[in-house]
Parts: structure tokens; C-alpha cells; sequence
């Protein structure tokens, strides 16, 4: 009796030592298309307002729908190239750089909606003959907006696909992009 009682106790203290991880963290890379949409219609043909935009994220994702995480990325808002003389050409471009706090919530398997707020760091270069004019400004007050499906390819790895909206405080203008991502879960 004492002999089953003590591997019963074993039993016991062995299933209360198996870690379960109700924490898990994901890290995605991202790329894909952008369409910047800024506060004044310009109506010029030399004004490029798509590119390609990188992204990168990091999710601490506990058991609940609820996900914290941060984002970064490099993203391209236009660019003008115009000639103003037949030896002088103009070129002007801008690119950001934000640093977001994110809140991801899932909705239903595999699909999630975020929002995110932070800080962002705008470059302006003018360059034209042999000058350029180079800008740093921190945007403080920018939001994100997304919508996203995850597929599990694995245990760890991820697939998925967004779509998401931007808006700068500092030039009240706003930019849209469509994603594809990898993620790692850990």
C-alpha cells in the first residue's frame, strides 16, 4: 500500500514537471507594395507615390487573443524627378522609418486585426546640379491600422499576408500597404 502510494506521489510530481508554454513569441519579416496618399494633390506626372516597403516585427503572444508587439520598418513615400532646364535636374524623395507599439487580437483562427502607435523618422533629400538637402523629423504622433491572415506552415514557422494603413501626425498624410510575411514562433 505505502509502494503505490509513493509512485502515485512520483506520478504526480513527474505530469507537474512538464513545462507547458502558454508564452510564445514570433518574429516576421515582411515586404510588399505601398501607395503613399499625401494632403495635397499634386496632379504631376513626375510624382512616384508606389514603391516597395520592408517591414519587421516582434509579438509576445500569451494564451490569450490578445498579442503585444513592436514594429519597424523602411518605407518609401514618393519621389519627384523633373528636369527644369535642359541642364538641371530636381530630384525629391522621402522615406520612413517608424517604431510602433502594436495590439494584435485574433479574431478567428488564422485571422487577426492591429493597432499600433508610435514614434516615426521622416527623411527629406532634395538634390539638383551638384546640392543636396538632407532633413531628419521625428513624427510623434502615428497610428497603424491592419488586418492580417497567419498560416501555420509548422510548428514554427508562419505565412501570412496584410493589409495595412499608416497615418503621420506631423503631415497629416496617409500610406496603405499590402504584405506578405515569414514568421518564426518561439
Amino acid at each position: 500500500m505505502v509502494l503505490a502510494l509513493f509512485a502515485l506521489a512520483g506520478y504526480s510530481q513527474h505530469a507537474d514537471s512538464i513545462k507547458v508554454h502558454l508564452n510564445h513569441y514570433t518574429l516576421t519579416l515582411g515586404t510588399g507594395w505601398t501607395h503613399y496618399i499625401n494632403n495635397l494633390e499634386y496632379g504631376n506626372q513626375h510624382i512616384r507615390q508606389d514603391f516597395a516597403g520592408v517591414s519587421l516585427k516582434f509579438f509576445w503572444e500569451p494564451e490569450y487573443r490578445l498579442s503585444l508587439g513592436l514594429e519597424s520598418g523602411y518605407y518609401h513615400l514618393f519621389q519627384v524627378k523633373d528636369q527644369l532646364t535642359p541642364d538641371l535636374d530636381v530630384k525629391v524623395d522621402r522615406t520612413i522609418v517608424p517604431l510602433l507599439l502594436l495590439v494584435r487580437m485574433r479574431i478567428i483562427d488564422n485571422v487577426y486585426i492591429a493597432g499600433g502607435m508610435g514614434l516615426a523618422s521622416l527623411t527629406n533629400r532634395a538634390s539638383g546640379g551638384t546640392q543636396t538637402i538632407t532633413t531628419h523629423v521625428w513624427s510623434y504622433s502615428n497610428y497603424e491600422l491592419s488586418a492580417s491572415y497567419i498560416y501555420p506552415l509548422g510548428k514554427h514557422w508562419r505565412l501570412g499576408g496584410e493589409a495595412k494603413m499608416f497615418e503621420f501626425g506631423s503631415l497629416d498624410d496617409w500610406m496603405y500597404s499590402l504584405q506578405i510575411f515569414c514568421g518564426l514562433r518561439f
